[in-house]
C-alpha cells in the first residue's frame, strides 16, 4: 500500500485501540515513520498491546509458513474482492441482492 493511502493526519494514535487497529500495517511497514515511531513506543510502554502484537506478529508468520511457498493461483485476489461485495439474503419469501462492483489497479510488489 502507498504512503498517500493512510495519511499520517488520517487518525491520531491516541489510545490502545488506536495501536491495535493499524498493527498489521505497521507489521507491513505500511505506515509512514512518524506513525511508526509513535506505534513503537506505544508497545514499548504497554505490556497488554505488546502482547497482543506478539500474537498479531505469531500469526503472520504462521500463515507465512504455511502459505508462503505456494504461489496465489491467478484471479484469487478479484474472486474474494467479488465475494466480498457481492450479498445476497432472502427474507420472508423476498430475495435481496446487493452488488458493488469496484475496480482496483495494483501492482505486485
Amino acid at each position: 500500500m502507498s504512503e498517500t493511502a493512510h495519511p499520517e493526519h488520517d487518525g491520531e494514535i491516541n489510545s490502545c485501540d488506536d495501536v491495535l487497529s493499524h498493527v498489521f500495517e505497521f507489521l507491513d511497514h505500511e505506515t509512514g515513520d512518524a506513525r511508526r515511531a509513535v506505534i513503537a513506543e506505544h508497545l514499548e510502554d504497554c505490556s497488554p498491546c505488546l502482547r497482543e502484537f506478539g500474537i498479531e506478529q505469531e500469526f503472520k508468520a504462521l500463515v507465512r509458513r504455511r502459505c508462503g511457498g505456494d504461489p496465489t493461483p491467478l484471479g484469487l485476489k478479484d474472486r474474494i474482492k467479488m465475494q466480498l461485495t457481492n450479498v445476497s439474503f432472502e427474507e420472508d419469501g423476498t430475495s435481496v441482492t446487493v452488488e458493488r462492483v469496484t475496480v482496483e489497479h495494483t501492482t505486485e510488489r
